[in-house]
């Protein structure tokens, strides 16, 4: 008995339905990979919010940022980058709080990428995740959102929606915003002040006036 050889139709109805699962599985590993990669960044800004605090208890001060202060310092191949070309842009954190300073494998741009930023005081500081989550849309009660407003510890909004002197939110503060959308962000600490407004007022110049 002769087999039946397959008609084009049925070629094309398989080959089309090949493509359609393989084209699934593939979504499917990479949506998998995004999210892999989303849940190292958290589990870097937590090991790097544990060790910051670890210096500030031992030094009695947040670790300086490798750039001046109150601007943000970042890993090599980013606008933020230690202007020596060091690869510590927390200065002092490792090898002891820390062995390493993680680095960002998929960079969006020379303004993304793993940013610290501190006063001079070294009171409070800010530290991000910048533009590379990847999996999700951060929105203003994300754990990891990159401002503090719209929190759920803060129905009023939060310190960073009544910036002064203009109590205007910036714009990356917001929860619409493209890089408050693709951030990861932690921070800690109050700016020294005589008054209680000019402690508010320092302090967002490090976690809310900062872009």
């Amino acid at each position: 008995m002769q087999a039946r050889g397959f008609t084009l139709v049925e070629i094309i109805v398989v080959v089309t339905i090949v493509s359609l699962i393989s084209g699934v599985a593939i979504f499917n590993y990479s949506e998998a990979t995004k999210r892999a990669r989303d849940d190292d960044r958290k589990a870097d800004i937590v090991t790097l919010k544990t060790a910051i605090e670890l210096y500030k208890t031992r030094n009695g001060r947040y670790p300086a940022g490798c750039r001046a202060a109150g601007q943000w310092s970042g890993q090599i191949g980013t606008s933020y980058a230690c202007l020596n070309g060091s690869s510590q842009y927390i200065v002092a954190l490792a090898p002891a709080f820390i062995p390493t300073l993680p680095q960002e494998k998929k960079l969006k741009g020379l303004d993304s990428g793993y940013v610290y930023a501190t006063n001079v005081a070294g009171t409070v500081y800010k530290l991000e995740a910048k533009k590379t989550v990847e999996s999700e849309v951060v929105s203003g009660v994300h754990k990891f959102a990159s401002c503090d407003v719209n929190s759920e510890n803060h129905p009023d909004g939060g310190i960073c929606i009544r910036e002064y002197p203009s109590n205007n939110t910036p714009n990356w503060c917001q929860d619409y915003d493209s890089t408050f959308q693709t951030t990861y962000g932690v921070w800690g600490g109050y700016a020294n002040a005589a008054s209680d407004l000019d402690v508010e007022r320092n302090t967002e110049d490090i976690i809310c006036a900062i872009e």
